[in-house]
């Protein structure tokens, strides 16, 4: 018994020791290789795990600096700032062309108080606020057109109507017209509530190209003077007037009529005889 079992503990060592010297050899030779590739690999999960943290990050940035913005200024400055972060840059030129044309509309400045004295809209920065907002909702469809994924279609179909509102500002009827049937075609089937809106808006056009016939004014009466005996001054003179010529004289209704002559009293009756 004795025997075996120092022959099993030594035929144990034996196979212990191949192993080692197995592993060993495979260590010295392979073991620098895959030791390279697991390293290699670890450090692409690393990098792409920092990356993207990194777009995370910089995506909430570009929407905290976009809620920030007030001014059509600061907007087109974030519009310009992450031209590549998801919808920011359409966002925000679309809502500075927004707040130009809220301010033309309500004739107060964005940039005042509301009870500044400058605070009104002048004509020319009314032109001049039309312009620039025409300008962004055009470089908003822009951008639009060239996503072929068709992600930002809602920008475009809301930049259609504000050119739309601008055109009508401007009185240009023919141009407004033209963006309603645009921002038809940009909503198509995936948004049919605007194309009822663009519908609603152009029938609206009409109407207001529409001229109604406008009624003549009322003919001013000239007043008339009532006389004490409920007589039309006024209407009795030109009566007699028809009556007895423009040469004839009127008595003025004011003045009394003549009096009767008075009737003669009678004789008294002669005394009789005796």
């Amino acid at each position: 018994m004795d025997r075996k079992r120092l022959g099993s503990v030594q035929q144990t060592d034996l196979t212990e020791s191949r192993i080692n010297d197995d592993f060993v050899f495979w260590l010295k030779n392979s073991g620098p290789n895959w030791l390279l590739a697991a390293l290699v690999v670890a450090s692409l999960v690393m990098g792409w795990n920092w990356w993207q943290n990194r777009e995370a990050q910089a995506r909430d940035v570009a929407w905290n600096e976009l809620n920030a913005a007030d001014i059509p200024a600061a907007l087109k400055d974030v519009a310009l700032k992450h031209s590549d972060i998801d919808s920011v840059p359409e966002f925000a030129l679309l809502t500075a062309g927004d707040r130009y044309l809220q301010s033309v509309l309500t004739g107060t400045r964005f940039d005042r108080e509301a009870t500044a004295s400058d605070a009104t809209v002048t004509p020319e920065l009314r032109l001049e606020w039309l312009a620039e907002a025409d300008t962004l909702y055009g470089d908003v469809i822009k951008a639009s057109q060239v996503d072929t994924s068709g992600g930002l279609r809602a920008f475009e179909v809301s930049a259609w109507f504000g050119r739309a509102a601008v055109a009508e500002s401007q009185g240009d009827i023919d141009a407004a017209k033209g963006a309603l049937e645009n921002a038809k075609r940009a909503a198509g089937t995936h948004f049919p509530w605007l194309v009822k809106n663009a519908d609603a808006r152009l029938a609206s056009l009409g109407m207001i190209s529409t001229q109604y016939p406008i009624p003549p004014a009322p003919v001013a009466v000239a007043p008339t003077t009532v006389t004490p005996g409920g007589g039309n001054l006024s209407a009795e003179a030109d009566a007699l007037k028809l009556l007895l010529g423009d040469g004839a004289a009127v008595i003025p209704a004011t003045e009394p009529a003549p009096a009767p002559a008075p009737e003669p009293a009678p004789a008294p009756a002669p005394a009789p005889t005796p």
